[in-house]
């Protein structure tokens, strides 16, 4: 039997009548006749009892008839679920972010977006240094990643897009001498312990700073290495130095702690989206349209 038999079977055994059957399936009689006629000697069995009145099922049509409406629903059911994963509307997304992403507007609104535009998309989440995250994108271990961009990044098996760009902010005690100023420059942190991002922090900011402060002329006193921001605001509410963080990280709630924005030019931090450039998933091609439209033109 194939998918045409068991519809041509269907049709006869509802309608009860051939002419109508025909009609529903868009066809004429003689052919729909043939077909349940080669369908009963396939089977080996009358499937119809004929009468003046239209027809009528056998034992053997009757037995048949919840099988064919089983096989034919879970045909439909298969066809749509391949069509919807080809569509990008099931299956599933990992996605990578650096510890200090949630506190940005940025990531908690895409998610949240791409749950409501596609619910069926199981999404797996990864809180993952952005080096980290560049060796699972690399690796086939994550889809995509929001990260804080390494000077290395530029690898051709990878596309990456600037979705936002923060200014970078000056943390301090809530005590400290300079945390009632509008804004602060490098210059006027000299002698100032530092709170500095590690070499494993990976994204290309312990860097960065550095470069700052040597342009502005500091040699930061650096007290302690951490791996994320968070971790860096809460040793400044322990009164162990004062470092710099981005802007939304003015959302974390950490008593003891002010934000004081830096005015040197190119005080800033990228939020960059990576993926891998040969990967054609239709679930990460929804979730990138949904994402770019978020990046700046240009």
């Amino acid at each position: 039997m194939d998918l045409q038999d068991l519809r041509a079977f269907l049709a006869v055994a509802e309608e009860r009548h051939f002419s109508r059957a025909a009609q529903r399936l868009h066809i004429s009689q003689p052919p729909l006749s043939q077909r349940i006629a080669a369908l009963e000697r396939k089977l080996g069995v009358v499937l119809f009892l004929r009468g003046r009145g239209g027809v009528r099922l056998s034992a053997a049509g009757q037995a048949l008839l919840p099988q064919a409406r089983a096989v034919l629903e879970q045909a439909a059911r298969a066809v749509e679920i391949a069509q919807r994963a080809g569509r990008g509307e099931s299956g599933q997304l990992s996605i990578g972010f650096a510890g200090s992403m949630p506190f940005s507007e940025l990531l908690p609104r895409l998610l949240r977006g791409f749950r409501q535009a596609w619910p069926q998309v199981r999404l797996q989440l990864r809180e993952q240094s952005s080096s980290e995250q560049l060796r699972q994108i690399l690796d086939h271990g994550l889809d995509v990643g929001f990260l804080r961009p390494p000077r290395d990044l530029a690898a051709a098996a990878l596309c990456t897009r600037v979705l936002q760009r923060e200014r970078l902010y000056v943390a301090l005690h809530s005590e400290h001498a300079l945390a009632r100023r509008p804004a602060l420059a490098l210059a006027e942190l000299r002698e100032q312990p530092f709170i500095l991002y590690s070499v494993e922090f990976g994204s290309g900011l312990r860097e960065h700073i550095l470069q700052l402060c040597l342009q502005a002329g500091v040699s930061p006193q650096v007290v302690q290495d951490v791996h994320e921001m968070p971790t860096l605001i809460s040793l400044v509410s322990a009164g162990i130095g004062l470092g710099l963080v981005t802007e939304s990280m003015q959302r974390a709630s950490v008593p003891f702690v002010r934000h004081v924005p830096l005015s040197d030019a190119q005080a800033s931090s990228d939020i960059v989206l990576c993926w891998r450039r040969d990967d054609d998933s239709p679930v990460l091609r929804n979730f990138l349209q949904l994402a770019l439209a978020e990046a700046p033109a240009g």
